[in-house]
């Protein structure tokens, strides 16, 4: 295939993704609940970047399962957001079970990275069980409204409406442990990423980070398998992320109301999830300064103060960036040391 006729389908896609998420934020508009809808966007967004994706060759199972985690990581977040080494703890979890599918099974790991990324955003606007019962509704519901535009409107998408049953999934499990046992370092590659997570996000607490939770995402976003990739993308993003966030906030500072902030969401949040089809691996920077850019929009739109958004964001990149690097050396380190001794 071309790059053209790729880039073609890419934005074909995107297109098709963007009802949804229209649909969501003029229903907020309509009976003023713009809070509300940006919620229910977000799991909407999020299906929109696995779009292009499958799981046992069905768009059907990633997507429906992506959203039944999204809804269940939402809802524990915000419950374990209350109690700080609980949620902590949480996050340690998500992080060790999402290396530990690294060259195993990439869709799988791709729908663990979704639920930890809304497991750690939930955590900071953590409430009572009625909140994280109401936000995990909330964001489910926006996935499978993006499921339906998506099934309605891109006639030509692979769906594949198959079965899910127990035997399918007993099957995946057995497949994914066996793959597990033979990679060798994945052993130390899971507890470094543990207990990276686990220094992050005490040390975003210590410091008193705002937006602490985006040093989180960065660890799991820049671990990958060898040192040269991970530095990559710490620097790739701690620029992008900088970029982003200071046009962001000029922007905003300029033009501050809630259809802006909508529009601004939606045509960042539209370029963002369709470089991500394809290009992603040709420039991780300008896929993180659109995310960014996204990102920014939409807190803004829940009636968040961005003062100082650049900095507070830049220092939690660069934390969790920082923290990446910490993880993949020693993985490395500790990982040569038991071949050799084999």
């Amino acid at each position: 295939m071309r790059l053209s006729e790729e880039l073609q389908h890419d934005m074909l896609l995107g297109l098709c993704c963007l009802p949804a998420i229209i649909a969501i934020y003029l229903a907020g508009f309509t009976f003023d609940r713009v809070p509300v809808a940006s919620v229910i966007a977000g799991g909407a967004l999020t299906l929109a970047f696995g779009a292009n994706k499958t799981w046992g060759d069905s768009s059907f199972s990633l997507l429906l399962t992506t959203t039944l985690g999204l809804a269940f990581s939402s809802w524990l977040g915000c419950l374990t957001g209350n109690v700080l080494p609980i949620y902590i703890a949480g996050a340690m979890l998500y992080a060790g079970i999402y290396v530990a599918l690294a060259d195993v099974d990439s869709s799988a790991w791709w729908m663990v990275l979704q639920w930890s990324i809304a497991y750690l955003v939930s955590g900071y606007y953590a409430g009572t069980p009625e909140h994280a019962l109401d936000r995990a509704a909330l964001t489910g519901c926006g996935g499978i409204i993006q499921m339906l535009f998506l099934y309605g409107v891109f006639r030509r998408y692979p769906f594949n409406l198959k079965e899910i049953n127990p035997r399918a999934w007993l099957t995946f499990f057995n497949t994914t442990r066996q793959l597990y046992k033979r990679k060798i370092h994945l052993r130390w590659s899971v507890f470094w990423a543990l207990l990276s997570m686990g220094l992050a996000l005490s040390t975003v607490q210590l410091l008193h980070l705002k937006n602490g939770y985006w040093a989180g995402m960065t660890l799991l976003l820049c671990l990958r398998n060898n040192y040269r990739d991970t530095l990559s993308r710490v620097q790739a993003r701690v620029l992008g992320t900088l970029m982003g966030s200071i046009l962001a906030a000029s922007l905003i500072s300029t033009w501050h109301n809630p259809l802006f902030l909508v529009c601004g969401f939606i045509t960042a949040g539209y370029i963002a999830f369709t470089f991500s089809y394809s290009l992603i691996s040709k420039s991780y920077f300008v896929f993180t300064f659109f995310v960014t850019l996204m990102v920014v929009f939409m807190i803004s739109s829940l009636g968040l103060s961005q003062s100082g958004v650049a900095t507070h964001r830049l220092e939690a990149t660069a934390l969790g960036g920082i923290f990446a690097l910490v993880a993949i050396v020693f993985t490395r380190l500790f990982t040569r040391r038991q071949v050799i001794k084999s």
